[in-house]
């Protein structure tokens, strides 16, 4: 009997079941997966197809012609013609083009039972669309995409002023397995990297209180008696196909403030539209006929502020659970008292859960729209997977561990993440819960919390990085402002820290402090962001008065070899490291690089962490191989260190025990 073309979906099932079947443990499958199927990623963003519509003399039959309402005349064909735009600037050391002009379409596959009963009913358009042909001399063919969508499409182009259009279905060779593959492990930049993204809702707005209760949900002015109107309408426009696919939740994603959702309305709501819809830039647009143009990013931070609002006092909070399922605003969401993510933890799980709990055709294709939206810069090749029937969780797991992300590993920790998860509960439960962005936007700074070129093993990740020993531990008063004092905090700690205000003198690092309070790094410099970052968390320290402890640097070979303090870390607050004596690591790495270099995001990783030394052989008289020490993880730890002319050193962070058995 030949085996079923495709990877098993298998991500409802308890790890433990998934790892019985295999009959070996989820790391050894794992790394099978990650021997035979890493790819890198193509070129394919250097000629990517775009279409537009042909000229008037250059139509097959005739010229376009618009009736009532914006309709395009039934009595002529339009011809899309190819063209390729390079995403890749070879002038910039290859760098991504922002904002090329051209519009990435977002729609569904399948039509709504919305369009089907307008195409029923005679509202559609008749004209058809003609496609080139990519190979010379053949004739254009009738365009796959519905005319309803090219009609839609090309009066937003219209409204827009751009030529230049992509879709999916027509600008991504469909026979070619291999160009297949490149695209959707690129598509997130075709969304990103666009002027405009556009997003096909069907759900009309048919009278002029919806059209009422949209602009004032927008305006964030819903009235108490219309909040369960608000909220039917919510449900009914996030019940739209297009809010319950993975490939548009991904195009929404990445698009961020780009993606305008189309929203259509009764044609007799055109001049009511055009007369209320409020001036909010573009937040909302009412010139494009039979449109209402609403940014996708405020929709979703107004309906999920709307919903965690009235959900406090609804009878029903199941209807705004689920709008805010399909809607939601990580942003908003996390910073409401019951939400059960938060800013210390990686959105990497709650994004593979939006990516889960979506329609898919190719169930494989999950992997590389996590790796869009999460920015890994490590691809696992769908079609291998697919050959070989892989089991879709573990290729999950594979790839988010390729990746860098974190997981716990210390076994003498409480445990979270056992084989009776599926994947999705395994990683949320297991992932490292404790980051500590010292910046507002705590979900950028944690989105490059990875380690750096991570390699899997039997034993665990590989990773480089600088190992501290922490020392010194310092409780200071909380700096007050001094109104004829001109040192900022940080410049005051380091002429203490000099002039041996806390026993000794510790001129190394009060001079990197000094060097760098005033003489800072430039943002745009390699790394020069993550030190800004890390110096104003130290002054915001010294100023609640928190606990600060430095450190030294140590030499894996030779640990017990004292060095000089070139290290200063932040606690959580004032009583940390009570006991001083206790001895204690941190573990910190970072890969810099300019910004929008293809394929890569800054990482940066500091962790308080236990050490387990190599031992030596005594047998051998010292000169048993070297191993690197094994790492496990406390907690995150910020902290502002300084280690110019010391390169990164190896390291091991040994895999949990579960993961093992």
């Amino acid at each position: 009997m030949s085996k079923t073309y495709g990877v098993e979906k298998d991500t409802s099932l308890p790890l433990g079941q998934i790892r019985d079947r295999t009959s070996s443990s989820i790391i050894s499958s794992v790394l099978s997966i990650v021997k035979d199927h890493i790819v890198n990623k193509e070129n394919w963003i250097k000629s990517v197809e775009c279409l537009y519509v042909a000229k008037d003399n250059e139509e097959p039959s005739g010229k376009r012609r618009r009736i009532e309402y914006g309709s395009v005349a039934s009595d002529s064909s339009a011809l899309l013609r190819r063209r390729y735009l390079n995403l890749v600037s070879d002038r910039e050391g290859g760098r991504y083009v922002d904002g090329i002009p051209y519009v990435a379409v977002s729609y569904t596959w399948k039509a709504s039972k919305e369009e089907e009963a307008e195409e029923e009913a005679g509202k559609g358009t008749a004209r058809s669309y003609l496609v080139e042909s990519r190979n010379a001399g053949e004739p254009a063919q009738p365009s796959k995409v519905r005319p309803m969508i090219w009609e839609r499409t090309l009066n937003y182009a219209e409204y827009a002023r751009c030529r230049n259009i992509w879709i999916d279905n027509e600008c991504i060779d469909q026979e070619n397995e291999a160009e297949k593959e490149a695209a959707i492990q690129s598509m997130h930049l075709v969304y990103s990297l666009s002027k405009w993204s556009i997003a096909l809702l069907t759900r009309r707005i048919n009278t002029a209180e919806e059209l009422e209760l949209l602009i004032n949900l927008m305006c964030s002015e819903v009235a108490p008696e219309d909040e369960p109107a608000v909220l039917d309408l919510l449900d009914d426009i996030t019940s739209d196909l297009w809010w319950t696919r993975a490939w548009t939740f991904q195009e929404d994603y990445r698009s961020s403030t780009r993606m305008m959702l189309l929203i259509p309305h009764h044609r007799n709501l055109e001049g009511r539209k055009r007369a209320t819809v409020p001036d909010l830039g573009d937040i909302m647009i009412a010139e494009i006929v039979g449109e209402i143009g609403i940014q996708s990013a405020a929709f979703r931070e107004q309906a999920t502020k709307f919903c965690l609002s009235y959900r406090e006092i609804s009878d029903n909070p199941d209807v705004c659970n689920r709008i805010i399922k399909r809607a939601t605003k990580y942003n908003v969401l996390l910073k409401d008292k019951s939400s059960t993510y938060s800013a210390s933890r990686s959105m990497s799980p709650i994004i593979l859960s939006d990516i889960l709990s979506r329609g898919i055709k190719n169930e494989s294709d999950r992997l590389a729209i996590m790796a869009n939206c999460c920015e890994y810069g490590t691809r696992i090749d769908t079609n291998s997977l697919n050959s070989d029937g892989s089991s879709l969780s573990l290729s999950i797991l594979a790839q988010y561990l390729l990746n860098g992300e974190i997981i716990e590993n210390d076994p003498e920790r409480p445990i979270r993440g056992t084989l009776k998860h599926n994947i999705h509960e395994y990683i949320y439960e297991q992932s490292l819960s404790t980051f500590r962005p010292p910046i507002h936007q705590g979900l950028t700074f944690i989105k490059g919390c990875r380690f750096v070129n991570p390699r899997l093993t039997l034993e665990g990740t590989s990773t480089r990085g600088h190992l501290w020993r922490l020392g010194k531990v310092i409780r200071r008063k909380p700096m007050k402002y001094e109104k004829y004092n001109t040192l900022n905090p940080l410049a005051k700690f380091a002429t203490e820290l000099q002039y041996r205000t806390y026993g000794a003198s510790y001129t190394d690092l009060a001079a990197h402090l000094i060097g760098h309070v005033y003489d800072p790094p430039r943002t745009t410099y390699r790394g020069g962001l993550w030190l800004t970052w890390m110096a104003k968390a130290v002054n915001e320290a010294l100023e609640q008065g928190k606990a600060l402890r430095l450190g030294c640097l140590v030499d894996p070979e030779f640990p017990s070899e004292p060095s000089p303090y070139t290290a200063v870390f932040i606690g959580d607050s004032r009583d940390d490291w009570e006991d001083e004596d206790e001895v204690s690591y941190a573990f910190t790495s970072y890969q810099f690089h300019k910004e929008d270099t293809p394929g890569y995001i800054e990482k940066h990783v500091s962790l308080e962490v236990d050490i387990e030394w190599h031992r030596r052989d005594r047998s051998s008289g010292g000169r048993s191989p070297y191993a690197p020490p094994k790492l496990y993880i406390k907690r995150w730890l910020n902290g502002l260190c300084f280690f110019e002319g010391f390169g990164a050193e190896q390291v091991l962070f040994p895999w949990h025990p579960t993961l093992l058995e």
